[in-house]
């Protein structure tokens, strides 16, 4: 019975070292991955600078020369001719400002909005003066007049005289004078359109389009 109770005591001895052991072990091991996790979050704490340092940022370019030019603008053509749209931002002066035209195929002549409409007398020539509408704001226009002329329509069987002007026109690269009559278009779309007198041997239309030149906003040289 002694010896019996001997081994039994042994054994347990053993045990307790080999549990020990293993306890021992995987304190270690713990130990070792905290020790690779700490070296792995350094790591990842170094790898934006690291990748700084191989992809700096680029130098911003400083430039003085060309800082207000325009930018480049497409201009369609087909052969030598211009194509435009139904409806086309155009570039006047005076007074140097955009306006919204409607290209009119079937008007032999361009015509203008005019408001508040007066002629007169400026060193033995005729003059008008009249207002014209530019997003809202009424400018005031001198312009001597070039001669008369009467247009007749439906509903004006007698025809009304109408002075006749001119302006510089740009659209797309057409920059050239044109004359304009001055009327009334309260009760139409548009304060402007550009007839065959503009049109002829330098543009084509495609009326199922709109805006087809990109709109000029600066004076172009004359």
């Amino acid at each position: 019975m002694a010896a019996s109770l001997a081994a039994l005591e042994n054994r347990l001895a053993q045990t307790d070292v080999t549990e020990q052991d293993q306890i021992a072990e995987t304190e270690l091991n713990m130990a070792n991955v905290n020790s690779q996790l700490l070296a792995l979050q350094d790591r990842m704490d170094k790898l934006p600078v690291e990748f700084a340092e191989l992809c700096p940022q680029p130098t911003p370019v400083i430039t003085t020369q060309c800082e207000n030019a325009p930018p480049v603008q497409t201009v369609v053509m087909a052969g030598d001719k211009l194509v435009v749209g139904e409806v086309e931002r155009v570039w006047i002066d005076p007074p140097e400002a955009q306006i919204v035209a409607r290209i009119d195929t079937g008007a032999s002549s361009s015509s203008l909005h005019a408001d508040n409409l007066v002629e007169f007398e400026r060193d033995g020539e005729d003059w008008v003066r009249f207002d014209i509408n530019l997003d809202g704001e009424m400018v005031t226009l001198e312009r001597d007049i070039i001669r008369h002329v009467r247009v007749y329509q439906q509903a004006d069987p007698d025809g009304t005289r109408r002075p006749v002007i001119t302006l510089r026109v740009r659209l797309g690269d057409l920059n050239q004078r044109v004359e304009f009559t001055l009327a009334d278009r309260s009760h139409l779309d548009f304060e402007m359109i550009l007839g065959r007198n503009f049109l002829t041997d330098v543009a084509l239309v495609d009326v199922g389009r709109k805006y087809v030149q990109p709109p000029v906003t600066t004076a172009s040289p004359q």
